[in-house]
């Protein structure tokens, strides 16, 4: 008997009937899944935020929505990712989390005619920036933006 299958059915309810050993059911997650679950010794520790690796820890990003950087390794991106569940909208966090630069808003900003700003984002509570649509789409989804950011 598998001890992952054991594991999981510990979890049901009593009255489920898989938790009838002659299960037929019971019979083949124990010989698929649960065996195989079983002959794996490493998933267990993928499994878990703290714990992911390579591969693993990506799909962690994925669902949080923070990508990992050109050569970012594990505790770093990870550190990332936990952070970013902590977060509040504020200007440092939009730079470090998601490496966005913040600009002071100038009214009618013309980038041909190369006019000045400040990257000190601390002296504006409105501010211009550049960021991939697919960017844009998360934060616009985490935080109510408003006018707080102007998309070049």
């Amino acid at each position: 008997m598998s001890d992952f299958l054991n594991m999981l059915v510990d979890m049901l309810p009593v009255s489920s009937a898989i938790q009838n050993p002659s299960n037929e059911f019971r019979k083949v997650l124990d010989k698929t899944v649960g065996e195989y679950i079983d002959n794996q010794d490493d998933i267990f520790d993928e499994l878990f935020l703290t714990s992911a690796t390579g591969g693993w820890l990506d799909a962690f990003g994925k669902d949080f929505g923070v990508s990992r950087k050109l050569d970012e390794d594990d505790d770093s991106y990870r550190q990332r990712i936990i952070f970013e569940k902590l977060e509040y909208l504020t200007a440092r966090n939009l730079q470090t989390i998601y490496d966005i630069l913040l600009y002071a808003y100038v009214p009618n900003y013309n980038i041909p005619n190369n006019q000045l700003t400040s990257d000190n984002p601390y002296i504006s509570d409105k501010y211009m920036s550049y960021a991939s649509e697919e960017l844009q789409n998360i934060l616009n989804k985490k935080f109510v933006l408003g006018d707080e950011i102007v998309w070049l």
